[in-house]
């Protein structure tokens, strides 16, 4: 029953009926009653997705499609904001669950290259420890665990029960982290850190911190690699653009990020990052920069405390529409 009233209420006062609301600007009172809805709905469902026989097919499909081993990890928990963005957006919960897939294959080929870049073909047995920071509820590492040992992957991130879904779920490493980076202190140092969609969401001030104490986390010659959103995406001449405005903070998940002050969204110029490194004692040679890389909206941007050069990686793209 409590299944069935979850699928009602989404269909009738779904998220694009939330859009609809918004944009024909109806009382504020309106809004926050449908918000409590959504939330009392939340609240009912089981801690992860069911999934019906048709969205379960259509999960085989993509699995034959994409080449995705048979015994690859589909539960996702129902405060998994990647899957949620996607909803979000207008998608069904099909299109949603094909594209969150995808995102993760995305992910793991952004890693592999990388990896094989930096370590060679067998990279997977040379670039532990690897740090997923601010890694969610596993998008990456239910991929990633097929590639790559699970003792030799760290998952970090604010959310505790995000952290404890991927050491539960997917045999991994955990690391419960903290909104301040100077608390941040892993019992290691790693090879490999790392960070999709964090720096997109940051205020400058923990941008810089944020950055500073990853980049202290890596051994002597580790590699890190994080993504941005180009203030290009806004037509701006500034170099760095923070919006308190973001996804999780109007989410119903349980441990969405309230605090807009400290996740946000963010934009950030090549200069900044150019003078960011070099306050790290870096010169332009040590990053290399690749545009809209991730989800064809970020940039990646890979940094080497070795010498070594990232450029000539052909990322693949990914497309859940034409999968």
């Amino acid at each position: 029953m409590k299944v069935i009233l979850k699928k009602m209420v989404m269909l009738v006062f779904g998220p694009p009926v939330k859009y609809i609301i918004s944009q024909m600007a109806l009382h504020k009172e309106t809004n926050q009653k449908l918000h409590a809805l959504e939330q009392r709905v939340h609240d009912i469902y089981p801690d992860e997705w069911r999934l019906n026989e048709g969205i379960l097919q259509e999960v085989e499909r993509v699995k034959k499609v994409l080449g995705l081993p048979d015994g690859l990890n589909t539960e996702i928990s129902k405060n998994d904001m990647m899957l949620l963005h996607f909803i979000n957006n207008g998608f069904s919960v099909e299109a949603a669950v094909r594209a969150y897939l995808v995102r993760g294959v995305s992910l793991l080929d952004m890693v592999s290259k990388i990896g094989e870049k930096r370590w060679g073909k067998h990279w997977e047995h040379h670039a532990g420890p690897f740090l997923d920071f601010a890694s969610g509820y596993g998008t990456l590492e239910r991929h990633l665990v097929h590639v790559m040992p699970a003792r030799q992957i760290y998952t970090a991130d604010v959310k505790k029960h995000g952290v404890d879904f991927q050491t539960e779920k997917f045999g991994v490493n955990g690391i419960h982290s903290s909104f301040v980076p100077e608390e941040f202190r892993p019992a290691m140092s790693f090879r490999f850190i790392f960070v999709a969609s964090l720096f997109s969401h940051l205020p400058e001030d923990l941008f810089k911190r944020w950055l500073k104490q990853l980049w202290n986390c890596l051994v002597p010659d580790g590699v890190l690699a994080f993504t941005v959103h180009d203030t290009s995406l806004r037509y701006s001449s500034q170099d760095f653009i923070f919006s308190t405005q973001s996804e999780d903070s109007d989410s119903v998940v349980e441990d969405s990020i309230k605090n807009a002050s400290v996740y946000g969204t963010t934009f950030v110029s090549e200069h900044y990052l150019t003078q960011c490194f070099s306050a790290l004692g870096l010169t332009k040679e040590r990053y290399t920069r690749y545009r809209q890389i991730s989800s064809g909206l970020q940039d990646i941007y890979i940094v080497s405390k070795a010498p070594i050069q990232f450029d000539s990686i052909r990322f693949n793209v990914y497309d859940s529409e034409v999968i």
